[in-house]
């Protein structure tokens, strides 16, 4: 299992982000931070076979606060939560089966996150201006750690491979749209709009 440390400079807002993440043939952990001036966040991602999201552990804190959120999805695919802190009363998972068929988290402002699907579909390595895939994500929230169903797009770019063995793929969710450079490893290096990879780390 090989092990990357990777980090990125964020912005809206303006962060530091970090991650340790243990790559295996079809699954991965992962360790992270991310650091804004308002709140610290700290999270644990941990895939099945396929790159299938089985938990996500985040705590965030700021200034005389602190929340945390369990996230979990079983192998049949029903996901469950708990939160515990400050300001977490009444928070529930959204109903009337909206994270049916929902393999992924998404941790918002987190790079890492995107390399789930990408792994998954085959994006590194697929034909330029390919069909896109559509996808529903469990969305997390920073730093209320509300979860959200979100209905997302990824598809090859027409100019698909990059030296190296990276890729660029095409995103799309809910207005917001841009085109992700990833490495080798499915990691995102430029994600326009969210993060860029800072140098001489990995």
């Amino acid at each position: 299992m090989a092990v990357r440390l990777v980090a990125w400079r964020g912005v809206d807002p303006a962060r530091v982000e970090a991650a340790r993440v243990r790559l295996a043939a079809d699954h991965l952990e992962a360790t992270g931070t991310s650091a804004t001036a308002d709140h610290v966040v700290t999270y644990r991602l941990r895939t099945g076979p396929g790159w299938t999201t089985r938990s996500l552990d985040v705590e965030v804190a700021g200034d005389g606060w602190a929340r945390g959120l369990a996230l979990t999805r079983a192998d049949g695919g029903a996901w469950s939560a708990a939160w515990t802190g400050d300001g977490v009363d009444g928070l529930s998972l959204p109903g009337g089966g909206a994270l049916d068929g929902a393999l992924d988290v998404d941790l918002a402002h987190c790079p890492l996150t995107n390399t789930m699907p990408i792994l998954r579909h085959g994006l590194l390595d697929a034909d330029p201006g390919g069909a896109p895939v559509d996808l529903v994500m469990a969305w997390v929230a920073l730093p209320e750690l509300t979860v959200h169903a979100s209905p997302q797009r990824y598809a090859p770019s027409d100019r698909v491979h990059l030296p190296g063995g990276g890729a660029l793929v095409r995103f799309a969710s809910e207005g917001f749209a841009t085109t992700i450079e990833v490495d080798g490893d499915g990691l995102a290096v430029t994600y326009p709009g969210l993060a860029y990879r800072l140098a001489g780390i990995d």
